[in-house]
């Protein structure tokens, strides 16, 4: 018992010697990360096709966004959920926003996983403002969200998706859906770390302070303990 009470007591005192240190290195870190997304190029969807059959580069039920200058072919399974939504009849186009539904995309966002990779992701929410019962119904089958924006009732669905891009082939027919284009930005991802050379100075400056203000906190902590006991002890 006299063992474990002594393995506690020089745990809380580990505990306390670090837990400063640890409190200042945490409010006062020097180590941080810049994410950027450089632009690498540009291009305007005009159509959209689906793939019948697989192939070697196609798998059936993808979506193909068919640019001038590139296919964006998104894979079956996010390829289903935004195809049930190009087909939806109704009386506008959607807005292509972002999160925050009061700001719009001026085109469609395609974030590369490296620069010379040819995978993407795209991330991004429509919008449609209506007040059209038939409408309404639906827009809420397919899961779009009633959001009320500056007292203009909208309905906004995020959608996530992922595939990969190609050069465009010589001859495809087009599944025509738009009008007119849909203008892509195509970016990659870019994490630079830096480091706060004045903060890490400081921290290592001052962790040696840290640690003795830390201790004197412990030898009190462990010095209460048998005290405690020798008080219990004469309580009995």
């Amino acid at each position: 018992m006299k063992a474990m009470k002594t393995t506690a007591a020089l745990v809380a005192a580990t505990v306390l010697l670090n837990g400063c240190t640890w409190m200042m290195w945490g409010m006062n870190d020097p180590f941080g990360e810049t994410t950027t997304f450089p632009l690498v190029g540009k291009d305007n969807i005009h159509a959209f096709g689906t793939v019948k059959e697989s192939t070697a580069q196609l798998e059936r039920g993808s979506l193909v966004m068919m640019g001038g200058k590139y296919w964006f072919i998104v894979n079956p399974a996010d390829s289903a959920k935004l195809v049930e939504i190009l087909n939806i009849k109704l009386d506008k186009q959607f807005q292509m926003v972002q999160h925050n539904p009061r700001y719009r995309y001026e085109a469609l966002p395609v974030t590369l996983k490296k620069a010379d990779s040819a995978e993407f992701s795209s991330n991004f929410c429509l919008r449609y403002d209506t007040e059209k019962a038939s409408e309404i119904k639906q827009l809420q089958a397919l899961s779009f969200k009633e959001t009320k924006i500056d007292k203009q009732t909208a309905y906004v669905r995020c959608i996530e998706a992922a595939g990969k891009y190609y050069n465009v082939p010589q001859q495809m027919k087009a599944d025509y859906r738009f009008d007119q284009s849909v203008p892509v930005a195509i970016r990659y991802e870019v994490t630079t770390k830096q480091t706060d050379y004045y903060k890490l100075t400081s921290n290592i400056i001052m962790t040696p302070l840290t640690l003795a203000g830390d201790a004197a906190v412990a030898v009190t902590a462990i010095a209460l303990s048998p005290l405690n006991l020798l008080v219990k002890a004469v309580g009995n």
